[in-house]
């Protein structure tokens, strides 16, 4: 069944894209639809004053059935028309927040390997987890500020016409309120992207703080520097940028609402010596501004929260993730199967360079040429540092070539065919992640085959594999966890396979195994397959033997006899 592909909610280059914005590039019709009915509530809400200041001002005389029948009709409508605009965006916000959170996942797996790895995992965290929630935060604010924004439109009108002098004196107190709390907002917004920023630091720390465990166990020094040094000057800044948000916002809509309360005395005060005014409109106009200062206290409350998803959603953006859209469907309804067997792959002049942490030059890998052939055990060796890795992700299609190309069966793989070109590969790279399941590898017949391999992989008494492909458990020592892997990999039954250190983590007894069987297997059912290896007393596997020093080849060993290659020369 074909996947729904969603709206294309942050579209290429929207920089300063606001949550309204989000929420009418989803549906521009319902956002529509609830601002009508904010209106409504708001020409509702001022009707009900009118009608409460004329029995007022009557002395309660007009009490009659029709006013009651008007003021019931009137309540009516401002309940019906606040709850369907509630309804509406609650709605549409929902439905917003949870394909923003798909399109953002679609949009990393859509972005190329080695952008992320720039970005690191501290950041793409900081923004699944804590922009998301922004944001989320942020559109919750947006259904009660339209509604509140037609109450204070309605209830403004409706003083405008009782009387356009009073309104004037209004309208400059208002003026003044708004100006002294919009430019204090100008800081507040610069104190939450600061605080944003601080938020990637806190989220780096954290990480460090739960992948270090071990080594700050084990060091009392260095578990004293790292919290005083690193975590809680941090947390501390972040706390402080915190506090300064709330103890601004709060003296600034503290002071603005105080101008209310100015007003009313000045109304109550001072403009009957200064003009005349008429009983009904001082009683109409004190209760229409005690009634506004709910919906006006709301707004200012939620103002910030807009702010912090607003900032969110700019934070997303500035990360330059691939837009989902140009990706969506290889991703949503991409082949399950791989291509048909290449008869070879060509690396040609290829060459990938990245700056290494710690060091001011670039690292630069080849020009490479290299061809992987079916039923041939390719040996990747090296030092570390060599560029042995690097060089399996470009191999895998992980990386795209900076210069030179790959070539399947003499074609140049291109960007537009680069996702298919990946799905040649089986993979198990020393950093590989476990999934808790198999992922629909293990449907029908696949899942006797499974079974049958957990057993060759001598874990049959530590995992159970259940009907639906799910792993009885993952929490196992290094070296099976690496033979689960090796298992989904087996699954995945792909014409190429790439191991990298896969063995680092084995006894010797499986070593052998791994080696001496597993290997000459694949190779015989006509799987090309690069191995990146350590183990020198099992080179003797190796159809061939390539060794990489300073990111390029220098040599190539075949067991039909060895090719001593020049090393590379990187021009400076």
């Amino acid at each position: 069944m074909r996947a729904r592909k969603p709206a294309l909610l942050l579209a290429e280059g929207t920089h300063g894209v606001n949550l309204l914005i989000l929420l009418l590039r989803r549906s521009r019709g319902t956002v529509a639809l609830a601002v009508c009915f904010g209106l409504l509530t708001g020409a509702a809400s001022a009707g009900l004053i009118a009608r409460i200041n004329a029995v007022l001002s009557s002395g309660g005389t007009l009490v009659d059935r029709a006013t009651v029948l008007g003021f019931a009709a009137l309540g009516a409508l401002m309940l019906g028309s606040r709850i369907g605009a509630q309804l509406l965006l609650t709605r549409l916000q929902t439905s917003t927040t949870f394909a923003l959170r798909d399109q953002l996942s679609q949009r990393i797996l859509a972005t190329p390997l080695r952008q992320l790895e720039e970005l690191g995992n501290h950041r793409l965290m900081a923004t699944l987890i804590d922009d998301i929630q922004a944001v989320t935060q942020g559109l919750l604010c947006i259904p009660p500020l339209l509604i509140h924004s037609g109450i204070i439109v309605g209830c403004m009108t409706y003083l405008a016409v009782m009387s356009r002098m009073v309104f004037a004196a209004l309208f400059i107190f208002a003026t003044l309120g708004v100006a002294s709390y919009l430019l204090p907002m100008r800081h507040i917004m610069g104190l939450l992207r600061h605080s944003r920023q601080t938020n990637d630091r806190f989220f780096r720390d954290l990480r460090s703080l739960t992948q270090g465990l071990k080594e700050l166990k084990l060091h009392g020094g260095r578990r004293k520097a790292f919290l005083k040094q690193e975590l809680f000057p941090t947390a501390e800044m972040l706390k402080q940028l915190q506090v300064r948000v709330s103890t601004l916002h709060t003296l600034t809509t503290s002071w603005s609402m105080s101008l209310f309360f100015f007003f009313i005395g000045l109304l109550l005060f001072v403009l009957p010596g200064v003009a005349p005014v008429s009983a009904s409109t001082l009683v109409g106009y004190t209760l229409a501004v005690l009634y506004l200062q709910q919906p006006l206290e709301a707004s200012m409350t939620l103002l910030p929260m807009l702010g912090a998803g607003t900032v969110a959603l700019r934070h997303i953006d500035t990360l330059a993730l691939d837009p989902a859209g140009t990706a969506s469907e290889p991703l949503l309804s991409g082949a399950e199967e791989a291509p048909a067997p290449p008869s070879r792959i060509d690396l040609v002049g290829v060459t990938h360079a990245y700056r290494r942490e710690g060091e001011d030059t670039p690292f630069t890998l080849g020009p490479i040429d290299l061809t992987l052939r079916p039923g041939e055990l390719l040996f990747v060796v090296g030092g570390n540092g060599s560029g042995k890795t690097t060089l399996a992700k470009l191999i895998t299609g992980l990386y795209a070539p900076e210069s030179g190309e790959i070539r399947v069966d003499g074609r140049p793989v291109t960007e537009g065919d680069r996702e298919r070109y990946r799905q040649l590969f089986a993979t198990v790279f020393s950093d590989f992640h476990l999934f808790d399941s198999l992922l629909g590898l293990a449907v029908g017949e696949k899942t006797d085959k499974a079974r049958a391999y957990l057993e060759r992989l001598q874990l049959q008494r530590k995992v159970r594999i259940e009907e639906n492909g799910k792993l009885s458990t993952t929490d196992l020592s290094a070296g099976q966890r690496k033979r689960l892997a090796l298992l989904t990999a087996y699954l995945e039954d792909r014409p190429v396979y790439l191991f990298d250190e896969w063995a680092a983590d084995q006894d010797p007894q499986f070593k052998e195994v791994f080696y001496r069987e597993l290997l000459p297997d694949l190779k015989a059912a006509g799987k090309a397959v690069v191995i990146i290896s350590h183990d020198s007393r099992y080179f003797d596997v190796a159809d061939r033997l390539v060794r990489l020093e300073s990111g390029a080849i220098v040599s190539e060993e075949s067991a039909a006899g060895s090719q001593q290659l020049s090393p590379r020369v990187v021009p400076a």
